[in-house]
């Protein structure tokens, strides 16, 4: 925090004196792909162990080519668990280079057989059909989280967080004293990567951008609740220790005064002035 910085204004509703508790921000784009990953996994193994036992063997269901047809099912799914894995490494940036050597293949054969695969799994986040309130893309096509316009979960879409949370007690269940995770209290949750309040700050430009492009006068109150999104996430940087930008304070007290502004206008939103001095560098971003 700059020294000459004022404290600032808490907007969280706290009681004073007692310490703001931030609740985690949303898991990142890396972190979806691994949980998605994890879940291709445990098809893979539910599928396995599902195959172990004989004793329905002798049963009228078990018809001739049925454990053909279920070691097919098998490898199906362990070629989505190789499709995921890739799509993971390149979350966490590894080369085609590196991707087609762990493959025993060249970088070219590697690119021409999941370079695609890579597209469509990028396709929603990076262009998706809307943003939730916080900033990250909502798209049916994304696999964890999709909702309707009004918040609500589509069906068959679950959280990304209820999905870690599935796949956390799963293991758990399936986990053997030996095993080399028997002793982490959370073994799939631990090591997934969450946004940070800076990103979700970038990714609220995001919002703001969209709205600018799909309507001329945005609506008062879209607006006014980005505003009030950005005081929160300024003050969460403060809390944080983050390093902010010296004129913090004023843009917080901007936000703050337009966000009241927008709320008490009817109808029709007031655009910002262009030459207003204190706007932000993210606010200018979105001119451009």
């Amino acid at each position: 925090m700059n020294e000459n910085s004022t404290p600032p204004t808490d907007t969280t509703g706290t009681p004073p004196g007692e310490a703001v508790q931030d609740s985690p921000h949303p898991y990142d784009e890396q972190a979806l792909a691994r949980i998605k990953l994890s879940d291709a996994y445990r098809e893979v193994a539910e599928s396995a162990l599902h195959g172990i036992a004989t004793w329905y063997d002798k049963s009228s269901f078990t018809g001739q080519g049925s454990y053909v047809e279920e070691a097919a099912r098998l490898l199906s799914r362990a070629e989505d668990v190789l499709r995921y894995a890739v799509i993971y490494e390149r979350e966490r940036h590894s080369s085609w280079e590196d991707i087609g050597g762990a493959l025993g293949v060249t970088r070219q054969t590697a690119h021409e057989r999941f370079a695609d695969v890579v597209a469509r799994w990028r396709a929603p986040l990076d262009n998706p059909e809307r943003y939730l309130p916080d900033g990250t893309p909502d798209d049916e096509r994304i696999p964890y989280g999709a909702r309707y316009a009004d918040g609500t979960l589509r069906p068959h879409h679950g959280t990304a967080e209820q999905t870690a949370k599935d796949l956390e007690q799963w293991l758990q269940q399936h986990t053997a004293p030996d095993d080399s995770w028997a002793d982490q209290e959370h073994p799939v949750t631990d090591a997934l990567t969450r946004n940070s309040t800076a990103t979700m700050l970038m990714r609220l430009s995001n919002i703001s951008r969209r709205l600018l492009d799909e309507q001329m006068v945005p609506d008062p109150r879209a607006e006014a609740d980005i505003c009030e999104r950005r005081v929160a996430l300024y003050e969460r940087m403060i809390r944080e220790g983050e390093v902010v930008p010296a004129d913090v304070h004023k843009w917080i007290a901007r936000d703050r005064a337009r966000a009241a502004e927008l709320r008490a206008t009817p109808g029709t939103g007031v655009p910002w002035s262009t030459d207003d001095p204190d706007r932000t560098p993210a606010d200018k971003d979105e001119d451009q």
